[in-house]
C-alpha cells in the first residue's frame, strides 16, 4: 500500500481510489486505515456494518448503488 500512495504523490494524483473485489473484514479495515481516507464508498456485502465502523471513527462513508446495464446484443 505504501508504494501505491508514494507513486500517487509523485504523480500529483488528486483522487486516489483503492478498489477491492473481495477481502476479509480485517483486510478491509487495514485497507481503509492505511491511506486515512476522507470518505469511503461501500459497494458490496454487509454495507451497513462497514459504513457504521467508518462513521464511529469519523470517516464519512456510504453505500454506493451502481446501475447495471445489460448488453443490447443479448
Amino acid at each position: 500500500m505504501d508504494g501505491v500512495l508514494q507513486r500517487a504523490r509523485q504523480l500529483y494524483v488528486e483522487l486516489l481510489l483503492i478498489l477491492s473485489d473481495h477481502a476479509d473484514w480485517d483486510e478491509l479495515i487495514t485497507t481503509i486505515q492505511e491511506p486515512a481516507p476522507s470518505e469511503v464508498w461501500v459497494r458490496h456485502g454487509r454495507e451497513e456494518a462497514l459504513v457504521h465502523w467508518c462513521m464511529t471513527r469519523q470517516i464519512k462513508a456510504r453505500a454506493l448503488a451502481l446501475a447495471h446495464f445489460e448488453d443490447e446484443d443479448d
